[in-house]
């Protein structure tokens, strides 16, 4: 003889909440990767800074020695995404500040000799920038 037995509403609230913990077991165990939040390679030499990345959602800078005179020739090739761009030395306002950019060429005088730090912060970017120092009036 098959005999039924039905559930309890206490019963399914039960059922329910084992379900839920064995989930979150389940989530834990399994771990979860971090965002990549830069996947790419950034050089740094007399020349001056060289970037590229394939993902930038984080900011990435580097410092150069410049002399006041010399030039620096920023120029950023856009993928995707957008990035803001800052020049300048510590504790000073920076010479040159951009946001939300895409594609960018320019040349920024360097009117006084110092350590200039250059950054670029990505917003889900793909692309390269580039800072290269130039002696004055040369393109």
């Amino acid at each position: 003889m098959d005999k039924k037995f039905p559930m309890t509403k206490k019963a399914w609230i039960g059922a329910a909440a084992g379900v839920c913990l064995l989930a979150a077991v389940i989530f834990l165990l399994a771990g979860r990767t971090p965002p990549v939040v830069f996947d790419g390679s950034m050089t740094t030499d007399a020349s001056g800074a060289h970037m590229e990345y394939r993902v930038l959602d984080r900011e990435i800078s580097a410092r150069l020695d410049l002399t006041a005179g010399e030039e620096l020739k920023v120029t950023l090739a856009h993928v995707s995404g957008a990035v803001d761009l800052t020049v300048g030395m510590e504790g000073r306002e920076p010479i040159y500040r951009g946001n939300g950019q895409k594609n960018a060429g320019f040349i920024l005088k360097i009117t006084e000799t110092g350590n200039y730090r250059v950054s670029v912060t990505g917003h889900q970017a793909k692309g390269s920038a580039s800072f290269t120092r130039l002696p004055g009036g040369e393109e």
